[in-house]
């Protein structure tokens, strides 16, 4: 339904189509204000930002999207009850600027990473996901946690991860070790879609480490601080960290590892949280 003021609204299995930005937007309502270009999403709504196979899928309570400028013509199509419209936007000067919000009980599905927070901010200018209050995101059977984080893309692929304060990185060796590296700030940096390095600063950064030796068995549980702390990985597990200024550490044996010593005071996995697949988020 159209009226005089430019709004269109769309009940029931709503589709919108942003050709130029290669995103759709899927909700049971959509709000669609023409003359603004912007749109706003509810009811179960989940956006896809396409990227050959490997897109990425976003769902929250509520979808909110606006335009800072445009270039020439784009074309939204919009689908909602049986109705098919082609709208031309207004024009504006420059590139189509569009940015995206999503509020409440955010999920982010890729094949690369996965993500939940309260609240989310992006923008096609920078191609970076803010994500606010307590985020959570996965890389393989890496955790990252903090409370705020930036996520810098490129192509849509993972790039550069940052911490604003707790930020804690937790890889999973097996289900009673894990490795974790925790600092004020944190820098996750990705290659390929994988988590690649790690720097932790903090005052200090701790860390505990499971080394492993020539064979891959475990030979103890390394417990350190410093100003800063470089972890490198490799095939998705945590293999070296580094450690610069003011080290000070003791390292366990193996058997005789005290319980009390093996999580950081920020540590929660948070694996039951974690997006699956793409599916759950149209649940």
């Amino acid at each position: 339904m159209e009226d005089k003021t430019g709004l269109v609204q769309m009940e029931g299995n709503a589709k919108l189509v942003d050709s130029t930005n290669n995103v759709t937007v899927l909700g049971n309502q959509i709000l669609l204000n023409k003359k603004e270009n912007s749109f706003l999403a509810t009811r179960k709504p989940v956006m896809i930002l396409y990227r050959d196979n490997d897109s990425t899928y976003i769902a929250a309570d509520t979808l909110f999207s606006g335009v800072s400028k445009y270039d020439a013509a784009g074309q939204i199509q919009i689908n909602g009850n049986d109705t098919v419209r082609n709208i031309s936007p207004a024009k504006l000067s420059d590139t189509a600027l569009r940015y995206f919000i999503a509020f409440h009980h955010v999920r982010i599905f890729n094949d690369s990473l996965q993500a939940v927070s309260d609240s989310l901010h992006y923008s096609n200018i920078d191609s970076t996901f803010k994500l606010f209050d307590g985020p959570v995101a996965w890389n393989g059977n890496t955790q990252i946690t903090g409370d705020t984080m930036h996520l810098y893309t490129q192509n849509k692929k993972p790039e550069r991860l940052y911490v604003f304060n707790n930020g804690i990185v937790i890889n999973k060796a097996n289900e009673a070790m894990y490795n974790q590296i925790a600092g004020r700030t944190l820098n996750a940096y990705f290659k390929e879609g994988n988590i690649d390095y790690a720097r932790a600063k903090g005052s200090p950064a701790e860390s505990i480490f499971y080394p492993q030796d020539d064979d891959s068995a475990y030979v103890g549980m390394n417990r350190s601080s410093g100003d800063v702390i470089d972890a490198f990985f490799v095939k998705k597990e945590l293999n070296k960290v580094k450690f610069i200024n003011n080290v000070d550490g003791v390292m366990y044996p193996i058997n005789q590892i005290p319980a009390d010593k093996k999580y950081l005071t920020n540590y929660k996995w948070l694996d039951n949280r974690r997006p699956k697949n793409k599916l759950e988020l149209f649940e």
